[in-house]
Formats: C-alpha cells, sequence, structure tokens
C-alpha cells in the first residue's frame, strides 16, 4: 500500500508502513517517513490527540520539536513511542504502570517524556508492548521492562514496574522481545537461537515454558498472541506452542511462509507469492470466512480475499491489517 500525501509546496510524496501497533481499541501506525498517525479510541488521550474523543481515520500526530519517531507499540490502552533524539514518550491509562511515569502517574491525556531513559549513551533498538507491559532492547543488548509484571513477565522481583527497570539474569545479548498477556519472550541473534521466556511458569497452564523448544536457531520473524508464541525460522518451519482452544497454532500444510503476525487470538502468515492466510479466533471476522460455530478458524486456514499482492501483515485485538502493493489497507 503506497499512501500519497502533499507537503507544504503541493507536491505529493509517498510513504510506506514502517510498524503498526494495536491496543484494546486504537491503532499506530509509523511510516518509514518517521511520521505517526493514529486512530480509534481518544477518550484518556492513548492517540495522543489532545480535545478528541474518537478519531475514525488515520490522523498525523504532532511530535514535539518536529522530531520524527523511530519506533512505536501500544498496550490495551497507552502508547509508547521512541523520538529519533532517543527519548521514549507515553500516553493514555497505565493502571498497572505501563505509562513507564512513576506511580503518581496513571493517566494523562497528552504524551509525556519517561524520565532518564534509555540511559545516558544508549538507544532503543527495538520495542514492543503485550496488553498491560512493554519492554524495550537497548542496541548494548541490554533489555528494560515496564507496567504489569506480577506473573514474573518483567523479570524478578515480580510486581508492578512504575518506571523502566533493567531485566536482569540475561546471560546473552538481547535483540528483540515479543509480549503476550503475562509473559515476554527474549530472543538474541538468529546464529545463537539464545531466548528466555520470563513469565507463563507458575500456573503452565498452555505449556508456554514446558512445551518450548530448547533452541530457535535460525529464526526470522516471531510473534506472539495473548497465551501463544509463533517463531518462523529462515528454512520456512513456522514452530508455534501455547494455547490452541480455538486453533490459533499454525495447521499442518501452510504454504510457503514469508512473515508472520499475530493478533490477540489469531494469527496472520505473509506468504511468499503475496497471499495472506489466517487462522484462530476468528469471530469477529479477523480470519476472513468460513469460520466454525465457535467462530474459529481451527485446524486449518482461510486466505483472506484483496486485490493486489501483499506486502506486509499486521494484526490487534481481532483484527488484521494487510499492505497491499498499489492498492489501499485492508482490515478485517
Amino acid at each position: 500500500m503506497n499512501h500519497k500525501s502533499a507537503t507544504s509546496g503541493g507536491r505529493q510524496v509517498t510513504w510506506k508502513v514502517k510498524q503498526f501497533a494495536a491496543g484494546g481499541n486504537h491503532t499506530i501506525l509509523l511510516s518509514d517517513d518517521g511520521k505517526v498517525r493514529v486512530t480509534g479510541n481518544n477518550e484518556d488521550g492513548r492517540c495522543g490527540v489532545e480535545g478528541v474523543h474518537q478519531l475514525k481515520q488515520f490522523e498525523e500526530l504532532q511530535l514535539t520539536r518536529g522530531l520524527t519517531a523511530l519506533h512505536v507499540a501500544a498496550n490495551w490502552s497507552a502508547t509508547t513511542i521512541v523520538l529519533k533524539d532517543d527519548a521514549v514518550w507515553t500516553c493514555g491509562t497505565g493502571l498497572s504502570g505501563e505509562l513507564g511515569l512513576g506511580p503518581e502517574v496513571k493517566t494523562s491525556a497528552h504524551l509525556q517524556r519517561i524520565a532518564n531513559f534509555p540511559p545516558q549513551g544508549t538507544q532503543v533498538s527495538h520495542l514492543t508492548s503485550g496488553m498491560s507491559h512493554t519492554v524495550a532492547i537497548l542496541a548494548n543488548g541490554e533489555a528494560y521492562g515496564w507496567g504489569r509484571g506480577r506473573k514474573g513477565q518483567l523479570g524478578e522481583p515480580a510486581q508492578e514496574v512504575w518506571t523502566p527497570r533493567k531485566i536482569s539474569g540475561l546471560d546473552f545479548r538481547a535483540v528483540k522481545a515479543v509480549c503476550g498477556t503475562d509473559f515476554t519472550l527474549i530472543v538474541g541473534e538468529p546464529s545463537t537461537g539464545r531466548m528466555t521466556l520470563l513469565g507463563g511458569h507458575s500456573n503452565d497452564r498452555f505449556g508456554l515454558s514446558s512445551n518450548r523448544p530448547l533452541s530457535i536457531e535460525g529464526w526470522k520473524d516471531i510473534a506472539a498472541s495473548w497465551c501463544s508464541i509463533a517463531v518462523l525460522r529462515a528454512s520456512g518451519e513456522l514452530v508455534a506452542w501455547g494455547r490452541n482452544d480455538h486453533g490459533q497454532l499454525p495447521p499442518d500444510g501452510l504454504l510457503e511462509i514469508e512473515a508472520i503476525a499475530a493478533g490477540s487470538e489469531h494469527c496472520l502468515a505473509l506468504t511468499k507469492t503475496g497471499g495472506v492466510l489466517a487462522w484462530g479466533w476468528g469471530e469477529h471476522g479477523n480470519c476472513g470466512s468460513p469460520t466454525n460455530e465457535r467462530g474459529d478458524v481451527k485446524a486449518r486456514w482461510n486466505e483472506l480475499e484483496f486485490t493486489g499482492r501483499a506486502k506486509i501483515v499486521f494484526a490487534g485485538c481481532a483484527t488484521s491489517f494487510i499492505e497491499v502493493e498499489e492498492t489501499g489497507m485492508d482490515g478485517g
């Protein structure tokens, strides 16, 4: 999907999606020109736009000092943005520390900067959020987290974390993380296959801990839903474990996959031919049709219908987004 916007001189320029983040009822889009566009519920300012309760289409967010953004992430009701000067800003509601602004700040109708983060001389290289916690990976391989941590998803001690706290105990250089409802998977370089799972141990209801592979060497892409994890290897193998009562884990016989995305309880796969496959909980149309009597696409997949060739897939809470070459965005 190529989006066009006019410059001050009236000249049309093209931008493409770089990152997509979906909360409970709001969506954040980061384009390759560093601009942030927001839409959805904004009653508490989670979209960073003051004076508007509901955004019905993407609107450009005015960032401080005209800076561009490097990373975006979304909790259920909060937004986090890393700007080009390495400052981290948040807005919305965070009753368990999701804003990272300290226990005295549980809601903010406008973007506020997290003080003293990242540490001086460091940069955020990767940012991700779950429903109620956020993890930032620094370029030096360290990981920091804030938000709900009572299940150990932010390391020890297992408690709410109101300002960014370094995740201790990592014995490898972190490069990426994915967050579920109450767990975090942190991984190292694909060549090492190193990983650590935080949370999900005390009550391993869905086998996130007991069924995890010993190594994910050669990983190419990683995604997490609320209660499951999927890893796409460079070889094309898709390895997944966790909750599967709605068919969240991939079915057998999938076509060749280029990339994956996970929503709350469903998964999308971009095929090498530009198609998009969907499976899991699809009650709201996010997995296309048909579904079974429970609204699931279980032990099989649907191929989503759209015009053009898909280039990137994104997923949120019962929503699916597809970047389609030379057309627009189709959401399910």
